[in-house]
């Protein structure tokens, strides 16, 4: 854990500060060693024919201004940093203001006195350093990747109508100049305007600071240097008398090498860094891909295992599930039951069972519950076990009811914990012997009952019903008890939806009418022979079954 001392040293780490303090350093030296130069010399120290080297630095301070400005304005549009854009254009109306004198008064760069210089230059010159300042304040001051509302072409009419209203004031009074200079070097006006520039300039190398301390961009430190460097190259002309002071030549050298790190700066920000991100995405992108290679690998391998477990666990759950299903079903002389059952390959939920109740009497039911997986084998648990626990609570009369035996099993789905989505559909009925009737309810299963005459008709039973789910709060369905006579010979058809849905390549399913006309073409065949043929049908139909098939005959036997 960090302590917030620890915070703050790193926040003030002096190493990312070496290169400002070192140019601080180098300036403050070199006005030191000047002034005493100057006591030796008692006196201002002038160098001869010094000024021509005027021409040429300002030559290439001005190259370097116009080059920031190219480099924002055609940059602009891919960047969107109008912060940037706004001080480009202001290096623009700098190049233009100290190229004036350049152009129109070359003769302020032979070895003349101040006397030889025109005003207007000097006028352009000291606007030239108040501007750049000014913009400079701007560079610092406004949020970084701001956009703006004007484009560049608005920014650049801009400039330029700037321009052309400052050169028309300047020529409008062109005896503005003597309250700023004279034969003897600069008036207090001209020193004035100096001083305000290189305020400005020193108020922006704090701010670069500021912002090298909060963000440590490399930008902020170099654009810290160059403010330094446009502070003494003010500080250093101050006070010069002739354009041979030596004050004019450093002054000039000073300007250029600010005027070098700021096109470092636009260079960085405009040409060179948007490849610089682009390959350091391009690694980090690399390294993602990797990380993100070693990271599926890791989860394919865990998802496997995963996998593994489940497959394991739903074989539990198919087990459970068809140990639940009875091996062999009760039966006597006047009744047989046989079923069929071709699970499917996920793990579905019918189920079926016969149960005794009395010596005359037997109890059976077929079914299918939501879903598949392990909450499907569950609920078949859960219905194989509620249904035994009613012959107890109810008794066997109770069980001979099939609407009181669903009403039960609705009310007990609902008091248990099980969640909206999941529900049971059955039917359950109660054959007697004694009697032939066969009565039954439906528990919403989807499937009708056919029974099926000696003689090959077929009759499909009435089979509707409310399905056993979540609804116990806002609605109590009321289930209907049916009776169909059952003769010797007859032969009743329970099944799931499982059969006459099982769909073939085409995803025709097998239908009702198929099995009706298999029942009815074979009808003279025992239950057993009849319902493994069903099934061995079923199973060449769809060579993928997705739900379980079940089907319970009833076969009511011949008295002789």
């Amino acid at each position: 854990m960090i302590t917030p001392n620890e915070k703050s040293i790193h926040r003030w780490d002096f190493k990312r500060y070496t290169e400002i303090l070192y140019t601080l350093i180098g300036c403050i030296t070199l006005i030191v060693a000047l002034s005493l130069l100057e006591i030796s010399q008692k006196g201002h120290f002038s160098l001869d024919n010094a000024t021509p080297w005027y021409g040429f630095i300002d030559f290439f301070a001005i190259i370097l201004a116009f080059s920031i400005f190219l480099i924002s304005y055609y940059t602009y549009h891919q960047i969107q940093n109008s912060r940037l854009a706004v001080v480009g254009f202001t290096f623009l109306i700098v190049g233009v203001f100290d190229a004036i004198p350049l152009l129109t008064c070359p003769y302020i760069y032979v070895p003349y006195g101040m006397e030889a210089v025109p005003g207007k230059a000097v006028i352009y010159l000291l606007l030239a350093r108040l501007l750049n300042a000014a913009g400079l304040l701007i560079l610092v001051s406004m949020p970084e990747n701001r956009k703006g509302r004007l484009g560049r072409e608005w920014r650049l009419v801009l400039s330029l109508l700037v321009i052309s209203a400052v050169i028309m004031l300047v020529e409008s009074f062109p005896g503005a100049a003597d309250y700023i200079y004279g034969p003897e070097g600069m008036k207090p006006v001209g020193n004035l305007l100096m001083g305000a520039a290189g305020l400005l300039y020193a108020y922006n190398t704090c701010r670069a600071i500021i912002d090298l301390g909060k963000n440590g961009d490399s930008s902020s430190k170099t654009m810290a240097c160059a403010f330094i460097l446009m502070l003494f190259s003010q500080i250093i002309t101050i006070g010069a008398y002739s354009m041979n002071d030596v004050r004019h030549l450093l002054g000039c050298i000073l300007k250029l090498l600010g005027f070098m790190l700021f096109f470092n700066i636009f260079f960085i920000h405009g040409i060179r860094r948007p490849y610089v991100l682009l390959s350091k995405a391009k690694e980090e992108l690399n390294e993602y891909a990797y990380e993100l290679d070693r990271l599926v690998d890791k989860r394919t391998y865990e998802l496997k295992q995963v996998n593994k477990r489940l497959m394991a666990d739903l074989d539990v759950a198919r087990g459970i599930q068809h140990a639940m299903l009875p091996s062999t079903l009760p039966q006597n002389e006047f009744v047989s039951f046989v079923s069929g059952y071709l699970p499917a390959e996920n793990l579905s939920g019918d189920f079926y069972n016969v149960i005794k109740i009395d010596d005359t009497q037997y109890g059976i039911y077929i079914g299918d519950v939501s879903g598949h997986g392990v909450s499907a084998a569950m609920l078949t648990v859960f219905t194989f076990q509620r249904i035994l626990s009613l012959m107890d609570e109810i008794g066997k009369e109770g069980m001979t009811i099939p609407a009181m035996v669903l009403k039960h099993l609705y009310d007990s789905f609902n008091a248990a914990n099980f969640s909206e989505e999941l529900y049971i559909v059955l039917i359950y009925g109660v054959y007697n012997t004694e009697t032939g009737i066969f009565s039954y309810a439906s528990g919403g299963l989807n499937t009708s009952p056919l029974r099926l005459r000696p003689d090959g008709s077929i009759q499909e039973l009435d089979a509707e019903g409310f399905a056993i789910c979540k609804l116990g709060d806002l609605f109590t369905p009321k289930f209907s008890n049916r009776q169909v006579m059952l003769f010797p010979g007859d032969r009743l058809i329970l099944y799931t939806d499982g059969l006459v849905e099982a769909a073939n390549k085409e995803r025709q399913p097998y239908s009702k009418e198929r099995l009706k006309e298999l029942l009815s073409r074979h009808h003279k065949w025992n239950a057993s022979v009849m319902i493994e043929r069903i099934l061995k049908d079923v199973k060449q139909y769809s060579e993928q079954l997705n739900d379980d098939v079940t089907i319970l005959a009833i076969d009511v036997l011949r008295p002789f």
